[in-house]
């Protein structure tokens, strides 16, 4: 636990440098000040740390070297920009002055997730390829061909470069997961800001979000120890989508004439940019980033040239890394889509082993065990489907099933009367949108928590605030709302306090839980070259490395293992792919 406290403030201290960095500049480019809050800060900080463990990767391993850079550029950014970064800290300190609850909340929070972070549950996934895919980066960076040693290494999420970048597994003799703890506990600070609600008898939209962000850090209070990219995806979703209603609120009594500034354009651009990293983390969730239409469409109506160039270059910059990683790991752009193939290199993953690996992650999603049944019709896999959830599960599935329709008959209702509100509408098109494309993709619920709870969230904000202007009795809305708040943190509160019950006499307290080790056999896939394969249920975990579920199909491309794998008889299936193609 102190480890890990001591990880996130090396964590905090980096992002934060990076992060002020690259506010100032953005602040340059739209005019504005550089006064932020640290939470956003760090968040930018993140954005850019990950972005350069990805291209550090590309030539070596992300290890000792990488950090002494970072920090270099961390305190450089700091000194350079002492005085933003001295009114950001005061108006911190500030705050708390002010509102002297969040002197107790704040270490409360920080401690509690440490707690969390230290110890728990290692996801499946984890100890299936997660660890693995976090050593290669460490002491290799990208290796050509590394898909081809097993399939899931090629779904490449930037979540695992930044948590090789601040494992430290050089120094302390472990390799630390303690970002996914990080991302949770941004997320318990914004929950926090609900504070707001309570001091000055107010709420606005995006504390209905922060109930559903809540309940998702109850939920995984027990796995963030485990450094699986779900997690990230999710909480970046909560995290963008309260950060723009925030935004929303502040400009909604103003005029348009008046948010047609750079400044006004400024929050949505940066949000943009978040939503293109959180598709770097789960690609899943790209259609996200559909919400850049609002400053998009401000920046071009107002012929803005300059922010428009550099929102769209930092946009190229975060993603560029991401499919240079994938290309380099899988020989596809996107693995394992197979729509866009524009690379012939010998470590390629042949397009129907991806194929089948990407209709195997959809029938696993609708809990179907044979991939030939992927096309099965909604009317047979859903009910399937559906018994397979968890009470909680069905309850929130019902509960977005049944708001979509509510919020679809809200703004046909409110467009008809020429009332609509067009950023709520693109919110709420935006969320419905990305929520039926995981729904007929892959509905893995794990996948799918920011919108199962967003969505319901969203539209009873939406329908409160409606009956709030009609009636304009604010008092009931803010009764109503801390009941719910009430409700639901009281039962995640009870979830998480048996987490910590359960896990009190693990002895965690100075040292992070390692990841789990798991009985594999050796083969030698070439003289003096070790592989691992597992012997149970695919698991390997961290220190078996490398690892490998097949053998028969594998080849080094070199000596090395940094020169990378390929299929065996590259040339045949090649030959056999292109002669399909034609």
């Amino acid at each position: 636990m102190i480890m890990v406290l001591l990880n996130w403030l090396y964590i905090a201290m980096t992002s934060f440098g990076t992060g002020i960095a690259v506010l100032s500049f953005f602040s340059w480019i739209y005019d504005r000040e550089t006064v932020e809050k640290p939470f956003y800060i760090i968040l930018a900080g993140l954005v850019f740390n990950t972005v350069y463990a990805q291209t550090w990767s590309l030539f070596g391993g992300v290890g000792v070297a990488a950090n002494v850079v970072l920090m270099l550029i961390s305190v450089i950014s700091v000194i350079a920009l002492k005085d933003s970064a001295r009114t950001s800290l005061k108006g911190l300190f500030e705050r708390i002055d002010n509102t002297r609850i969040l002197a107790y909340i704040y270490p409360a929070i920080i401690i509690l997730f440490a707690y969390g972070s230290s110890r728990g549950y290692i996801h499946y996934d984890t100890s299936l390829y997660h660890a693995q895919s976090i050593r290669w980066i460490e002491e290799y960076g990208v290796v050509k061909g590394l898909a081809c040693l097993q399939l899931r290494f090629g779904y490449n999420s930037s979540a695992f470069a930044l948590t090789a970048l601040y494992s430290f597994a050089d120094i302390f003799g472990q390799s630390l997961h303690t970002t996914a703890g990080f991302f949770c506990l941004l997320g318990a600070f914004q929950v926090s800001d609900v504070y707001i609600v309570f001091k000055e008898k107010r709420v606005r939209h995006s504390d209905f979000i922060r109930i559903g962000l809540l309940f998702y850090l109850g939920l995984i209070f027990k796995e963030m120890v485990s450094p699986a990219s779900d997690y990230y995806a999710q909480i970046l979703i909560f995290s963008a989508v309260i950060a723009w209603l925030d935004n929303l609120e502040r400009d909604k009594n103003r005029s348009r004439e008046d948010l047609t500034h750079l400044k006004d354009i400024y929050p949505y651009a940066m949000i943009s940019i978040l939503l293109v990293f959180a598709a770097t983390v789960k690609f899943s969730i790209a259609l996200l980033v559909l919400l850049a239409i609002k400053p998009a469409i401000m920046l071009i109506k107002n012929r803005y040239v300059k922010p428009m160039i550099a929102s769209l270059t930092a946009g190229i910059v975060t993603l560029l890394p991401f499919f240079i990683r994938n290309v380099l790991i899988s020989g596809w752009l996107i693995y394992p889509s197979t729509l866009i193939d524009l690379f012939d290199v010998d470590w390629k993953i042949p397009k129907g082993v991806a194929q089948y690996d990407a209709m195997e992650i959809g029938v696993y999603g609708k809990g179907i065990n044979d991939v030939t049944k992927l096309d099965m019709p909604i009317s047979k896999w859903l009910p399937a489907w559906f018994g397979n959830l968890s009470l909680v599960e069905k309850g929130w599935v019902c509960l977005t099933a049944l708001c979509l329709a509510a919020g679809v008959i809200y703004f046909i209702y409110k467009l008809i009367k020429s009332k609509v509100d067009a950023d709520i509408l693109l919110v709420f098109i935006v969320l419905a949108i990305s929520c039926m494309f995981w729904f007929f993709s892959a509905p893995l619920v794990r996948y799918g928590y920011g919108y199962l709870t967003c969505i319901p969230l969203f539209v009873d904000g939406c329908l409160c605030m409606e009956l709030v202007k009609r009636s304009g009795d604010k008092r009931s809305l803010y009764i109503a709302f801390f009941i719910v708040f009430g409700i639901m943190g009281l039962y995640r509160l009870k979830t998480v306090g048996y987490d910590i019950i359960s896990t009190l006499k693990q002895p965690y307290y100075l040292a992070q839980a390692d990841y789990e080790d798991w009985p594999a056999k050796e083969y030698e896939l070439k003289p003096g070259r070790i592989i691992y394969v597992p012997e149970q249920d695919a698991l390997i975990g961290y220190d078996k490395f490398p690892a490998s579920l097949m053998t028969i199909d594998i080849q080094m491309r070199g000596d090395e293992f940094k020169d990378g794998f390929r299929y065996k008889d590259y040339d045949a299936w090649l030959e056999k792919s292109q002669s399909d193609n034609e």
